[in-house]
């Protein structure tokens, strides 16, 4: 089995790949947790892997460790989300954009 693959024009290893991809999620939330906006060290899945949720970019959010584990495997993440106290309008918006990028619309609150 091969723990490498190519990255663009080059090749890295698996762990390193593995290790720029969280890393362009957390860079793109732009190191915050997309639910509360502190700092963010973990990658949420939206839709929980055990639900069916995927390891893909547009599943994943940066979260704090908080966040992280007070959503769990919750499925409905904006009853969650809009049922905490740093509950934001602006910051709802910007996951539901995050998890449908092309060209949707939001419809929420």
């Amino acid at each position: 089995m091969l723990d490498h693959h190519i990255d663009g024009s080059h090749l890295c290893s698996k762990r390193s790949a593995k290790l720029r991809f969280r890393n362009g999620i957390l860079d793109a939330w732009h190191g915050v947790c997309a639910y509360c906006g502190k700092a963010a060290g973990t990658l949420d899945h939206v839709r929980p892997r055990c639900k069916g949720g995927q390891t893909v970019t547009q599943n994943l959010v940066a979260a704090c460790a908080a966040c992280n584990r007070a959503k769990g495997s919750e499925t409905d993440w904006t009853g969650w989300f809009r049922g905490q106290p740093f509950w934001d309008a602006e910051r709802e918006a910007d996951i539901w954009l995050w998890l449908h990028p092309r060209g949707a619309t939001f419809s929420g609150a």
